[in-house]
């Protein structure tokens, strides 16, 4: 036989082994392709839109949490979202003991294994305000990616506020500003 004929005979059988094989290799993954705020998401739950692929994914886990650092709900557990492709909505968060009006919440989830790897797990997290459902902060990816608490949120999204001497200067600088603007129209 010549040889040519043999080496492709070789790689053949290896190429075969190396499919057959294949499902013994298989990792799970999870791809986050992105997330919103729920329909049902409010005061007194967290819930989540998350847009994803997953293929072998076994668990799941989510919680929320509020600016003050207390967890109001949390689980992980066995997910239905094993293999999946597209948005899946409404995935629950909650319900949880109702927050204050104006409370800001973090609301996270990943999907993937536990424990969860960037190369395994999705995860999804949205920073929003629970009376008017303003999305302050949302964030998806490989897991590792985004906060997982509104704590976390909060420090990667400063809001600056003015003490009474600050928001005095303010207004200072504001009126000096317009008069000055006025002033040059006149010349």
């Amino acid at each position: 036989m010549p040889r040519r004929f043999i080496a492709c005979r070789i790689a053949s059988w290896v190429l075969l082994g190396l499919v057959a094989g294949l499902p013994a290799f298989a990792h799970a993954a999870a791809t986050a392709q992105g997330v919103a705020l729920g329909a049902n998401a409010g005061c007194a739950a967290g819930d989540l839109d998350l847009t994803l692929t997953t293929v072998g994914a076994t668990r799941e886990s989510g919680q929320a949490t509020n600016l003050a650092g207390t967890t109001l709900v949390t689980f992980e557990q066995a997910t239905t979202l094993g293999t999946f492709s597209g948005t899946f909505s409404g995935y629950t968060i909650g319900p949880f003991a109702a927050q204050p009006a104006e409370t800001l919440i973090g609301s996270y989830a990943y999907i993937g294994t536990t424990p969860p790897t960037a190369a395994t797990t999705a995860e999804f997290f949205v920073y929003y305000n629970c009376s008017t459902r303003k999305v302050l902060l949302s964030c998806f990816g490989p897991y590792g990616t985004c906060p997982k608490t509104a704590q976390q949120a909060q420090a990667a999204i400063p809001i600056p506020t003015l003490d009474r001497a600050g928001l005095a200067a303010a207004a200072l600088l504001l009126t000096l500003i317009a008069l000055l603007t006025l002033r040059r129209q006149r010349a």
